[in-house]
């Protein structure tokens, strides 16, 4: 008698590996079910994607004017970075972005956060604060995010004299 509990046990332990857990079908459903899950963002999708994301900044003080841009190109599923800072000459290094969508389907709202070194030589952590993020936008297809952020510099002070401006652009293709 004790045989049998122990074979039916063994036959839905053995059903409920092979069907996995419902909640991870749901999330791996349709087009995206390659996106993997990481401590990094919800849906890091960015291995399916190639472009470039990009962050230009021009402050003019009354002492001259100071000069950031960072490009970030996804090829391969990887990031590399150029970036130009005031202060010294550019240089390249490798990075990371996160394409967070709000969901599984095939459009709707994304955010796209892109982490570069910061120096050169470093490499960004998780830690780290993302140095360019296009907050939330709207997409009619996740196949295709592209779009352009420019307005006033955060540290623009007319009062001083002080004037910029900002632009994130980024287009990423599946």
């Amino acid at each position: 008698m004790a045989t049998f509990p122990r074979c039916a046990a063994l036959f839905l332990l053995t059903l409920a590996f092979v069907q996995g857990p419902s909640h991870l079908r749901a999330q791996a459903s349709g087009p995206w079910s390659g996106c993997k899950t990481d401590s990094l963002s919800n849906y890091n999708c960015a291995q399916y994607y190639s472009g470039t994301v990009s962050y230009n900044s021009e402050l003019k003080t009354p002492d001259g004017t100071e000069v950031r841009s960072i490009t970030a190109t996804v090829t391969g599923g990887k990031v590399s970075c150029k970036v130009k800072t005031p202060d010294g000459p550019a240089f390249e290094g490798p990075g990371m972005l996160a394409a967070e969508h709000d969901g599984t389907g095939t459009s709707g709202k994304y955010n796209i956060k892109v982490w570069c070194p910061e120096s050169a030589g470093a490499r960004p952590t998780r830690k780290d604060y993302p140095v360019i993020d296009t907050y939330e936008q709207q997409a009619a297809d996740y196949s295709t995010l592209e779009g352009k952020d420019a307005h006033d510099h955060p540290d623009a002070d007319p009062a001083n004299g002080v004037s910029g401006t900002e632009t994130i652009a980024w287009q990423l293709k599946r």
